[in-house]
């Protein structure tokens, strides 16, 4: 029912029920309180009695609509059904004529015994009947087809719609829509940008940004995260060595993924690129989650080691537990260690939680960032929004920091994103993974 008839029957509802209320005080000798009562208690029960009707109706559609549905995909599996014993016949035909065919007599016998052979050309007269065959069931297949669709209303498939993430992640890498985008972190009080963080972000073939919570999950099941990363840190020595020839010694983080450290295929070509670029082991930082450190296999481990070795540093993020273990990270090459401000104020200030440590006296909130430096390694507070949580921060004296409040993620321009962009070989590097 249209929605203008429910207006109008609502307005009738309530015209009725002013009359009803006028009578009772016309001819009931009703008060105008009592009167209007029963005129508002009359519309109120056609308003219900209404509104009854109209879910009822709705509930009867909406069932038919699933029985319909219901029934198209009945008819569906009936024709694949149908479609998969036409091909078993056409398959059982075709392995009947081979065996035929293996054991025909030449073109050039004199005689031909079985009467389903022909002289023509020394095929057998039935292969003529094939393409026949095969257009006659590939047109029945089609028309078969259409009509459920027709019948149904089914919508036709988009072969563009079916495509999964995966699909969407290879094309991003191979068609080079793959952005940089940076972050600054900045050193405090001043907040003057010390370094930045850099963020993979791709694009789908209608300019759309993928957000990682899209990507990461398809690019680790098609083991594309290794390649990814391999894009993002090309990107970060092309916009180092730029700052560079500025004269402007500002460091970038790059997020790498433990599955990375562990390739086989990845790791070598990476711990290769890292040689011929070691000069910039002061700027490039490899981060990694605090979780990942915490549950690094030996292979991992050793492949931290030889990165180290080269003169790069590694930084911990996504820190959920302040009590981590110091003399390990110095020993692991861990420079610095990202935590969110949550962290700060519910673990070290409220919960009096302390990161483990030589050091056996007790040890002051405010003095958690010298223990942190003691060991080699800058506390850096992340995840900063608001100046409130800027006046934390500095209570406890932490060196850096990082947040929307000192400045979102960003692309770098167009110019330097074509600049910066990896060679094709570059990708293709990967064995075919990408491909």
């Amino acid at each position: 029912m249209p929605i203008f008839t429910h207006i109008l029957l609502y307005v009738a509802y309530a015209m009725i029920s002013f009359a009803v209320g006028a009578a009772l005080m016309q001819i009931g000798g009703e008060p105008l309180g009592s009167s209007l009562l029963g005129g508002i208690a009359l519309f109120s029960a056609c308003a219900v009695t209404h509104a009854g009707i109209s879910s009822s109706a709705a509930a009867n559609r909406i069932g038919g609509a699933e029985k319909r549905l219901r029934a198209d995909s009945e008819r569906i599996r009936s024709a694949q059904r149908e479609i998969a014993a036409d091909i078993d016949a056409m398959q059982t035909r075709m392995d009947s004529l081979e065996a035929q065919i293996a054991f025909a007599p030449p073109p050039h016998a004199p005689q031909l015994e079985a009467p389903s052979y022909a002289q023509n050309g020394g095929a057998p007269l039935e292969l003529k009947l094939i393409d026949q065959i095969v257009d006659k069931l590939g047109a029945a297949m089609d028309a078969r087809l259409q009509s459920i669709q027709g019948a149904g209303n089914v919508t036709p498939i988009n072969p563009s719609a079916v495509r999964g993430p995966m699909d969407l992640v290879r094309e991003a890498l191979l068609e080079n829509r793959v952005e940089l985008h940076l972050q600054p972190i900045v050193q405090l009080p001043q907040r003057k940008t010390a370094f930045y963080e850099g963020f993979t972000r791709l694009k789908d073939a209608s300019g759309r940004l993928i957000l990682p919570q899209e990507f990461i999950p398809a690019a680790e099941q098609a083991g594309l995260m290794p390649t990814i990363d391999n894009v993002l840190l090309f990107r970060c020595v092309q916009i180092v060595r730029k700052l560079m020839k500025q004269d402007r010694r500002i460091g970038i983080f790059c997020n790498l993924t433990p599955r990375a450290l562990a390739d086989e295929l990845f790791f070598p070509q990476f711990i290769e690129f890292m040689r011929e670029n070691r000069d910039l082991a002061g700027s490039v930082i490899f981060e990694i989650p605090q979780d990942a450190y915490e549950n690094r296999t030996s292979i991992e481990a050793r492949a931290m080691a030889k990165l180290v070795d080269l003169g790069f540093r590694f930084s911990i993020d996504k820190v959920a537990n302040a009590e981590i273990d110091l003399p390990d990270l110095e020993r692991s090459g861990v420079r610095y260690v990202k935590m969110p401000v949550r962290v700060l104020a519910e673990q070290i200030v409220r919960g009096n939680v302390r990161p483990r440590s030589a050091i056996t006296r007790e040890i002051a909130a405010s003095d958690i960032s010298a223990v942190f430096q003691r060991y080699g390694i800058d506390l850096i507070a992340e995840r900063i929004e608001n100046e409130d949580a800027v006046l934390e921060v500095l209570d406890l004296d932490v060196p850096f920091g990082q947040g929307h409040l000192f400045g979102a993620p960003r692309a770098i321009k167009e110019s330097l994103m074509e600049e910066t962009a990896p060679p094709r070989d570059f990708l293709l590097k990967q064995g075919g993974r990408v491909a």
